[in-house]
Parts: structure tokens; C-alpha cells; sequence
């Protein structure tokens, strides 16, 4: 049984500081359990990975900083709040597929007729 759900959601023009510095890339969108979301990982375009925990020191506090910023507007965005509630119900609908391929097992061995 999946016990969590997560989505990769891509952004751009995320706005970090003014009108002048963007942020593109793809978020890693995560259920809270509560049918809401949170931001665990951002991959910037060009291969710059951020995450919710940094270690110490003054890099760390500013990738934390970056991260904060990018992740508050996605967590605030109409669009990816509908982004994630369609891979979520998406997610949660039962495979089909599978339930034929169990179908067709469990009347192999005889279990129903």
C-alpha cells in the first residue's frame, strides 16, 4: 500500500528578488496527508538542487533562503494547488490493468469462478 504521494511540478518565472531575478525549474511536490501539499526538493534549470534541510554555514543559509522564497510562491499558487490535486486524484485511481491481471490470476488458480 503506497503510504505517500509525491509529483515533480515544473515552474518559471518565479519571481526571487524584484522584477529581475527569475527562478525556473522543477519542484518536488509532496502530500502532507491533509490533501494539501509542501515543497521537499527544487532542481533549478541547470542542475541546481535545493532542499527543505541544509547543513550549517553561509552557503547553506543562502540556498535555505533561495529555497524558502521559491518554495512559498509554489505553495501558494492556484496553479500548482490544481497541478496537485489532479496528479493526486490521478494517483489514487486504481490501476485497471492490474485489477484485470488479478482477475485473471486468481481465476487461474481456481480462487473465483
Amino acid at each position: 500500500m503506497k503510504t505517500s504521494f509525491e509529483c515533480e511540478y515544473e515552474f518559471d518565472e518565479v519571481r526571487v528578488l524584484g522584477e529581475g531575478l527569475m527562478a525556473f525549474g522543477t519542484a518536488t511536490l509532496v502530500h502532507d496527508g491533509g490533501g494539501e501539499f509542501y515543497v521537499s526538493t527544487i532542481t533549478l534549470t541547470g542542475g541546481t538542487h535545493l532542499k527543505r534541510h541544509v547543513g550549517a554555514g553561509i552557503g547553506s543559509v543562502f540556498t535555505k533562503r533561495l529555497f524558502d522564497m521559491i518554495t512559498a510562491q509554489i505553495e501558494n499558487d492556484e496553479h500548482a494547488k490544481d497541478f496537485f490535486l489532479n496528479a493526486l486524484e490521478e494517483g489514487s485511481a486504481p490501476d485497471p490493468d492490474r485489477a484485470y491481471d488479478e482477475r485473471r490470476d486468481h481465476a487461474a488458480m481456481g480462487w473465483v469462478a
